[in-house]
């Protein structure tokens, strides 16, 4: 792409003198056809007559550029067979004057000698210009993108959530004897989403161009998508209360949402140059914010007896979005670790089953002895009432 530089003599508003030369019957030569130079983004894109002036249906931004910056850039591109005539001015710096004329396309496309060279007045094209005369041509600066300016939002908000997404993992430590609320902080950076509903705008009888919107102190420069974003960088804070000499794994996950708004603001055609203009109003544009909302932590450990339920999400890498597979659930029940509880055996109370082997022991032989005893007792009882039933048969 071929871009040139130039300094202009810009007019927002199309001279009086202009109009009465170029737009007024002032003889035969008002029915002919003179034509100007359209430039974006100092490239040719195409040609203008004066009539689209006159007309008023356009409102085109015009500049004067020298004659050996239109030869120099652009008489190479143009068709030589083309019979066609130019606007330009001529000041003769010795007169003291300047004046409309037209030159020959095929003058420009042939590099014409300056002393055959000739910018004939308009109207009565009783006198021409020759090179050594200052010569500026005429062309329109089509705008490169649209600014707006001025945006007040309306009341109206529509917030819908999105997915989580992981922003960082850290630990938390506390290496004091005793129990304290520890607190920890980490840094995330993301690319805050901006798109504006171009829809309303283009339907301004506007071009479709790339667009400068303001938002957040700064001017985004958007596709003519309307589609953009700003770099955001801030910090998430979070805290929690922890056993003495205790660390807590903690992982940071951040909730994505979209912010729908509603808006009027003032756009601007914006040339480059640093050269705007108003161009009209719009009202009700819709623009959507997608960012982080909220950041939220996750503490992964279970050894701590201040920490009530644990929950596990299924993480990614850094800034990935969280995936959760249909029908499954993100909250899990901590999975305890049998080596903490259990002895080499396998057994969960490693000290209680001997002791309770050795005590049924000396029960039951208590038992036993108990009941030897009765048996005994009781054959001795046996013994004596038999022998005195014996003595009493013999008497």
């Amino acid at each position: 792409m071929r871009v040139v530089y130039y300094r202009t003599e810009v007019q927002g508003l199309i001279q009086e003198s202009f109009l009465d030369t170029m737009c007024k019957d002032h003889g035969t030569s008002y029915k002919d056809v003179y034509y100007f130079f359209k430039l974006h983004n100092g490239e040719l894109k195409g040609r203008g007559s004066h009539k689209e002036i006159c007309d008023g249906r356009k409102n085109p931004l015009l500049a004067w550029v020298p004659y050996k910056m239109i030869l120099e850039n652009f008489a190479q591109e143009l068709n030589p067979k083309e019979q066609l005539s130019y606007i330009a001015k001529a000041t003769d710096l010795e007169r003291e004057k300047t004046e409309l004329c037209h030159f020959s396309h095929t003058d420009l496309v042939t590099n014409i000698t300056s002393d055959l060279f000739a910018c004939i007045v308009m109207i009565f094209e009783d006198n021409f210009y020759g090179q050594d005369a200052n010569i500026n041509a005429l062309i329109e600066i089509e705008p490169l993108m649209y600014e707006l300016r001025n945006i007040t939002y309306l009341p109206w908000v529509n917030v819908t959530t999105s997915y989580k997404t992981l922003l960082d993992r850290t630990t938390l430590h506390n290496p004091s004897r005793e129990a304290k609320q520890i607190y920890g902080s980490i840094k995330y950076s993301y690319v805050e989403k901006v798109h504006v509903n171009v829809s309303v705008i283009y339907s301004q009888n506007l071009n479709q161009l790339p667009l400068l919107f303001e938002h957040a102190g700064a001017v985004l420069e958007l596709n003519d998508l309307g589609v953009g974003g700003v770099d955001v960088s801030t910090k998430a804070l979070f805290g929690r209360f922890m056993d003495p000499r205790s660390t807590v794994n903690v992982e940071v996950i951040g909730q994505w949402a979209e912010h729908r708004k509603q808006f009027n603001a003032d756009v601007l055609e914006y040339f480059g140059y640093g050269i705007k203009r108003f161009r009209n109003e719009i009202h009700h544009g819709e623009v959507t914010f997608t960012r982080i909302e909220s950041a939220e932590p996750v503490y992964e450990t279970p050894d701590s007896s201040f920490l009530t339920a644990i929950t596990k999400h299924t993480l990614g890498k850094k800034l990935e979005r969280l995936e959760m597979p249909n029908g499954a659930n993100v909250t899990e029940s901590p999975e305890l670790d049998d080596e903490e509880f259990a002895d080499s055996d396998g057994h969960p109370y490693p000290g209680f089953y001997p002791w309770f082997v050795a005590g049924s022991l000396v029960v039951a032989a208590v038992l036993l002895f108990v009941i030897i005893g009765m048996v005994r007792a009781w054959s001795k009882r046996e013994q004596t009432k038999r022998y005195k039933l014996a003595a009493t048969s013999a008497a």
